[in-house]
């Protein structure tokens, strides 16, 4: 990473008119890798500070488009009628329906590592994606943007209306309200913007990776952490992890993206987790704080201001990138405060070929013994 990426000053005070990203006093961008004819005008307030390209959950212009959005209108009442009066749904779509009720959105590649074995073939995945849009369970999107790069962008899945009702049926709890998407050709208006949506699909891609070796033991998103003066913190999300017989590990989750005031937005949320933390006992503090950010040169100035309002806890940090790749060596980082430089944080047991004890064989040993009461005629 360049030197110059580095080298900077948190307490800087910046200079320039009065927009609103004029207070960002991180290192900015002076290079643009997009076509400049299309790029907006503010787009260097965005870029990674190294001048690449945005991650792929990263683009803060994209905006949402429904696609085929009429796809599946008209058979979603029947497939729930027949399902629930056959006591018919399938285990996949059991899966499908409780991953998307509680963690919102999904790509085809993150359906597959979560519900599907490795063994099972992508066509027979798409197949199943295909059948739930048709028969109105899900719906797909994706986005567009004037940041236009080489890079194809995935279809996103979540649970239309039948699809909530179904979760709600199957799962007797509420599903939230922005879980369920309403299908719509925005050809008139722009859609939303992807900022409330890139969270958690990179989130998901962590989650992903750790389910597909099997190390989840538990993973709520936004779960509440009560706290001993009565008070609630809300972390992105909170992990449970297994590393053998025994032992488990807990980490938190964050995730920044970028947006006009996105440096108030991570003081903020640092401060609230420093206040959660000194407020639980140490035996129900997390042994680790992931943070996802958009890329390897925006790390250094935000552990900056990690180690002026966080310093409580050890923080492992990745990025889009990275996590697309997969869980590897290279995958979390540390950053070095007193060189200045990010280095490789391996967790062995996050990596394919440990021998512990896995989250499937953990629940196995949970038999249930139940036993039926006797009635007499």
């Amino acid at each position: 990473m360049a030197d110059n990426l580095l080298n900077f000053d948190p307490n800087k005070v910046s200079t320039g008119n009065s927009s609103p990203f004029n207070k960002v006093t991180s290192p900015k961008a002076t290079i643009n890798p997009y076509d400049a004819a299309s790029s907006p005008a503010d787009i260097l307030n965005f870029l990674p500070p190294d001048g690449s390209k945005f991650g792929l959950y990263a683009d803060p212009f994209a905006t949402m488009v429904y696609v085929s959005p009429s796809e599946g209108k008209n058979r979603g009442r029947y497939w729930i009628n027949q399902r629930m009066e056959e006591q018919a749904f399938t285990d996949n779509e059991i899966a499908l329906i409780s991953f998307l009720s509680n963690h919102r959105v999904a790509t085809r590649s993150q359906i597959s590592r979560i519900i599907f074995n490795e063994t099972d073939s992508p066509d027979k995945i798409k197949d199943f994606i295909k059948k739930c849009r048709t028969r109105g369970i899900i719906t797909a999107f994706s986005w567009i943007t004037p940041c236009n790069s080489e890079k194809k962008k995935p279809l996103i899945y979540g649970l239309t209306r039948i699809g909530c009702e179904a979760a709600e049926a199957l799962f007797h709890q509420k599903v939230p309200k922005e879980f369920q998407f309403v299908p719509v050709d925005f050809t008139r208006t722009s859609g939303p913007n992807m900022s409330a949506f890139f969270p958690d699909l990179v989130a998901n891609e962590l989650y992903a990776e750790m389910k597909k070796i099997d190390r989840i033991l538990y993973w709520d998103r936004k779960a509440p952490i009560r706290l001993q003066d009565g008070s609630v913190h809300y972390p992105n999300a909170v992990i449970e992890l297994i590393k053998d017989s025994g032992q488990f590990l807990t980490f938190w989750l964050e995730v920044l993206r970028l947006s006009y005031n996105w440096e108030e937005h991570a003081i903020k949320r640092f401060k609230y987790t420093q206040t959660a933390l000194e407020k639980l006992p140490l035996d129900q503090q997390p042994q680790r704080l992931i943070i996802i950010v958009d890329s390897d040169s925006r790390i250094p100035y935000i552990a900056k201001l990690a180690e002026v309002y966080l310093p409580s806890i050890e923080i492992r940090w990745t990025t889009d990138e990275r996590l697309l790749m997969g869980l590897k060596n290279e995958t979390f980082l540390q950053f070095d405060s007193g060189t200045k430089t990010l280095k490789k944080s391996k967790m062995s047991f996050l990596l394919d070929g440990h021998t512990g004890m896995t989250a499937t064989e953990y629940f196995e040993l949970q038999q249930t013994n139940f036993e039926d009461d006797d009635f007499e005629d």
